[in-house]
């Protein structure tokens, strides 16, 4: 399995480059019938450990480099943080299930003194959302 993993690696002279299956910018590879993140095999493959509740996070930025010198262990919300400060976390209408775009989030927004069910029926979504997006509990960033 070592081999193998290792040959799907192009070292560059910064970052090493995983030239196999890639998902959403991660690579991956097939284990005992199950996919692996390549980042978090190379890390046992070079002999470290990953602590009960930690992730690997990429100090290089690169989701697709695999090489261990550019790896580390941390919290779940250090490597949200990390998303959030490279634009890589999806928000907003990037995120897989949102409903509503940004602009309908502003229009929201500007009406929030009408009826919240009203504004659910028309937006097609329930009222705990649109009191959500007018309490600022959700969308955010915007």
């Amino acid at each position: 399995m070592e081999e193998r993993f290792w040959s799907k690696v192009n070292k560059t002279e910064t970052c090493w480059l995983w030239t196999g299956n890639i998902h959403k910018g991660y690579g991956r590879i097939g284990i005992d019938y199950k996919m692996k993140k390549a980042h978090q095999v190379s890390w046992l493959l070079s002999g470290n450990t990953i602590p009960e509740g930690y992730v690997i996070r990429h100090k290089c930025r690169n989701r697709n480099c695999v090489n261990p010198e550019h790896l580390e262990t941390g919290t779940p919300a250090e490597n949200c943080a990390d998303k959030l400060r490279d634009g890589t976390q999806p928000r907003g209408e990037n995120a897989g299930k949102a409903k509503l775009t940004e602009a309908q989030v502003l229009d929201i927004r500007a009406r929030a003194t009408e009826y919240q069910d009203d504004l659910a029926k028309e937006f097609g979504v329930k009222q705990a959302h649109i009191s959500s997006i007018i309490l600022r509990k959700s969308w955010k960033h915007i």
